[in-house]
């Protein structure tokens, strides 16, 4: 069963945390290497970066967050 994240949890620095939650069980370095990655973030060729990194599945949930958090509110 998956994480159940609230309402208030999901502000603007929440899906900060739903995304750190999801690469919890990375490598310490890898974990660190995908951070860098999501603060620094160029658009497509952060994308393809990231499914090398995690594949194609892990990285389309994350990358649904990231677009999330830099969507103006």
């Amino acid at each position: 069963m998956g994480a159940v994240f609230k309402p208030k949890d999901l502000g603007r620095s929440g899906f900060r945390k739903v995304i750190e939650h999801s690469i919890r069980d990375l490598h310490p370095d890898t974990k660190d290497d995908v951070i860098k990655l999501l603060n620094s973030w160029e658009g497509t060729r952060s994308e393809e970066r990231l499914k090398k990194m995690l594949g194609y599945d892990k990285a389309r949930d994350i990358e649904k967050y990231q677009h999330e958090e830099r969507r103006p509110r």
